[in-house]
């Protein structure tokens, strides 16, 4: 008998607390005005679980070198889908706090090779909430496991200059999805492709959101996808590829997952 393991999906969700506001920016930003995803895009989620099994340093901008949970050798695809609020808001707009002296022109390009002579003072909007909760998913359940243990309890830098710090908790909420198509009344945990939602609903907005990112010679390039996310329950369009509980009530779309053909026999 020979099972396709792509057709199950285990899905763990992490709380992590938020330490600082979320400043997660937006792919559609200019150098003098920032705004926040009220999310933790998957890029940013898969760097920061990275971080607390790695042992990796943080720093701004990272020298170019991405990371990912999923090329860790023992979180080989395992997979983060991102981290989401149960509640929160953006703040209101301010200048940038910069810590240090440095001199801002308005009267200079933007910026200037190397140097600081045409810095801006930013304007910003972060994202302010109590909690996220992570969405990492995986064909088998023991790497979960695993990471659950390792990462619970522990504080690490999140996007730009915050910090969070996963909920201590004796067991991982692992639940188990299956491969499907989508009946249209399940309520997505993780983001929405544009295109494969069924009902757009009023408070939900389109973003252009990083999905898969890789270092080069010229800096890290991200690979983006338009999606949408709603904390009011977004729900897909009928057929639609997806993964889904037992019970249809929950889902997450089968085009954010890596591809992976696998099978076992017994």
């Amino acid at each position: 008998m020979t099972a396709q393991l792509n057709n199950i999906l285990w899905v763990l969700e992490l709380q992590g607390t938020l330490l600082t506001p979320l400043m997660a920016r937006n792919a559609l930003k200019s150098n003098v005005t920032w705004s926040s995803y009220p999310f933790l895009p998957p890029t940013g989620a898969s760097g920061f679980l990275a971080d607390l099994v790695g042992g990796m340093k943080w720093y701004e901008a990272n020298d170019n070198q991405v990371r990912h949970l999923h090329e860790m050798p023992e979180y080989h695809n395992v997979v983060a889908l991102g981290a989401y609020p149960t509640g929160g808001q953006l703040s209101r707009r301010h200048f940038r706090a910069h810590i240090g002296s440095l001199s801002f022109n308005y009267e200079a390009y933007a910026w200037k090779a190397g140097r600081n002579e045409g810095k801006k003072l930013a304007v910003i909007e972060e994202y302010l909430a109590e909690e996220l909760w992570f969405v990492v998913v995986a064909h088998e359940e023991k790497p979960l496991h695993a990471l659950h243990r390792l990462v619970r309890g522990r504080v690490a830098r999140i996007a730009k200059k915050g910090l969070m710090q996963i909920g201590y908790t004796a067991e991982a909420r692992l639940s188990k999805f299956q491969r499907t198509e989508a009946e249209g009344k399940e309520e997505a945990i993780a983001l929405v492709p544009i295109q494969e939602l069924g009902v757009f609903a009023i408070e939900a907005l389109p973003y252009r959101v990083p999905i898969r990112s890789e270092g080069t010679s010229g800096g890290i390039r991200w690979h983006g996808q338009d999606v949408t996310w709603s904390r009011c329950g977004l729900r897909f369009k009928q057929g639609i590829p997806s993964c889904a509980d037992e019970h249809q009530k929950r889902g997450i779309s089968a085009s954010l997952l890596p591809e992976r053909s696998s099978t076992v026999s017994a």
